[in-house]
């Protein structure tokens, strides 16, 4: 896909900015990011556009999603990266996400950010692999938002608003499988809804062992 940049005004790296307009077909990236290597791998699959104007929060996929980007020093300085987490959520309106850099060497400190993001706060904390993964993730929530945008005799055609990135966010999830994702997105529709459900909850759709892994993958609990 091509790819196009652009960059606006200046705020300071811990300011919030609410009302963010990225233009359909983009993800919007902080300037902080601008020629780094995960907006390398995010131009190969999107349409990027640059902002100095979006303070704490590092990606916008759509004017209405906000994506915090933890890596592994992120992970390892636990008590800023909280203190963020907590500010993001106190100022910011929009649908919101964690995505996080998940290595051997940070697994304990991960469990312990997701638990407290996803239980805590309320953000759901989505586990990444490598730059490649998230620049997938980041377009395919672009897609999804995009798709909202359209008229209704296209949405006919295509899949239902949300539903794609989700779906690809729980086949993370160990041992759950295609079927049961399906299940669960067409029962609660959103990450965030599906993280804050109980076992039980979770039992009555998908059965009692997927269910515990889905708890387990969003909240880490033994």
């Amino acid at each position: 896909m091509n790819t196009s940049t652009s960059s606006i005004t200046q705020l300071t790296g811990n300011a919030i900015r609410r009302e963010v307009r990225v233009p359909i077909g983009h993800v919007m990236l902080s300037e902080k990011w601008a020629g780094s290597d995960v907006h390398a791998a995010l131009q190969k699959v999107a349409r990027t556009v640059v902002s100095d104007e979006l303070g704490l929060v590092d990606f916008h996929p759509s004017s209405g999603t906000a994506v915090l980007y933890a890596t592994e020093v992120d992970i390892v300085n636990e008590s800023p990266l909280k203190r963020k987490i907590v500010k993001l959520r106190k100022n910011n309106a929009k649908k919101t996400y964690i995505i996080a850099q998940r290595t051997g060497a940070v697994q304990s400190q991960y469990k312990s950010l997701q638990r407290f993001a996803a239980l805590d706060i309320g953000i759901p904390t989505l586990p990444l692999e490598n730059l490649a993964e998230a620049a997938q993730l980041l377009a395919q929530m672009e897609v999804v938002e995009s798709k909202e945008k359209q008229h209704l005799f296209l949405l006919k055609r295509r899949a239902p608003p949300a539903s794609a990135a989700v779906l690809g966010c729980l086949l993370k999830v160990p041992g759950l499988g295609e079927v049961r994702a399906k299940a669960l997105v067409h029962k609660w529709h959103s990450l965030k809804a599906i993280s804050q459900r109980s076992v039980d909850d979770l039992a009555e759709v998908i059965g009692s062992a997927p269910a515990k892994c889905v708890v387990k993958f969003f909240r880490n609990t033994s």
